[in-house]
């Protein structure tokens, strides 16, 4: 046999061990990644992977992913998160000038809820933000809450259709003793309605009463009967409450702050929204005086995309 034949065995027979050993070492290895004590790492079998090639499950079996639920954090101490004040939302500004502050046009408020939707915000409730504040779970990136106050009719009209239309919640704060009483306030019906639809009822007490000024004994009527006058006609619990004009956290002291707070403590209440100043954080230790950010009549998108910390709408192509 010539060298050149000799090479060519001795080539043939190297390869062959080559792959055998390689076929060896590649069959170890299957056994180990299948081994329930696989450590989770780079090439790790999935969960889903490891119900699938389990003893006695079906080789064709497609497992269903889990859904992803939106990132967040658990809130435990103060963080930013605007809430939204609105008063009217409405085909056109009113000629009164002090009206016209309090009122967003439709048009306004619609660009308004494209450029939250484009910007990533989610809309939540009051009842949401609760439950992150007690690290009952987390809330959506850009979270933001939408509040309207007094319960004009054009919440059920003009503002009611365009939340629905870009899947925004409301906040709406009830004076229930206005309703159907005279006035362009909301009927029950309707009420009802935005209620069972998802929308979020909160108390505004019976008749915007000053808590500053008013004696205790009709400051806690008018909590517990305008929460409980809600809850009877909704169907749903009540929890949160606006301060009519703001008071007494804009004019009173901090003595009637205290008591104040204590009585909406002792109605039921678990948190209450001031009417200014503008502010975008959230202290959960201090529940009944949240901020929000007033929307007025007549701002601009800019304006708007300022007030709440958003990014400039022109930048962001919103």
């Amino acid at each position: 046999m010539s060298v050149w034949d000799r090479l060519a065995v001795f080539f043939l027979a190297g390869g062959l061990l080559a792959a055998v050993s390689l076929a060896i070492m590649w069959a170890g290895g299957l056994g180990r990644n299948g081994d329930s004590g696989d450590i989770a790492g780079e090439g790790a079998a999935t969960p889903a992977a490891l119900q699938a090639s389990s003893p006695g499950a079906g080789v064709t079996a497609t497992p269903t992913p889990a859904p992803t639920p939106l990132p967040g954090t658990p809130l435990t101490g103060p963080f930013e998160l605007p809430i939204l004040m609105y008063h009217h939302v409405a085909p056109a500004l009113p000629a009164d000038e002090f009206q016209a502050r309090l009122t967003v046009t439709e048009d306004a408020f619609e660009r308004e809820l494209t450029y939250l939707k484009c910007a990533g915000y989610h809309g939540i409730t009051m009842a949401q933000m609760f439950a992150a504040m007690n690290g009952a779970g987390p809330l959506p990136p850009r979270p933001i809450i939408l509040t309207f106050d007094d319960g004009y009719d054009d919440a059920y009209t003009s503002a009611f259709p365009l939340l629905r239309q870009y899947g925004f919640p409301g906040s709406f704060a009830i004076v229930t003793g206005f309703i159907e009483a005279g006035g362009p306030f909301l009927t029950w019906a309707q009420i009802r309605e935005m209620a069972d639809a998802g929308e979020e009822m909160m108390s505004h007490t019976a008749t915007h009463i000053d808590l500053g000024a008013s004696d205790d004994a009709t400051v806690q009527d008018q909590l517990a009967s305008s929460r409980d006058t809600l809850q009877t006609r909704t169907g749903q619990p009540v929890d949160f409450f606006v301060y009519p004009s703001g008071e007494p956290f804009r004019s009173g002291s901090a003595e009637r702050e205290q008591q104040v707070v204590a009585m909406l403590g002792q109605a039921g209440y678990r948190g209450a929204l001031l009417a200014g100043p503008n502010s975008l954080t959230q202290d959960p230790a201090a529940p009944f005086a949240l901020n929000r950010v007033r929307v007025s009549g007549g701002e601009d998108i800019y304006t708007f995309a300022g007030s709440i910390g958003g990014p400039d709408p022109d930048i962001a192509g919103c």
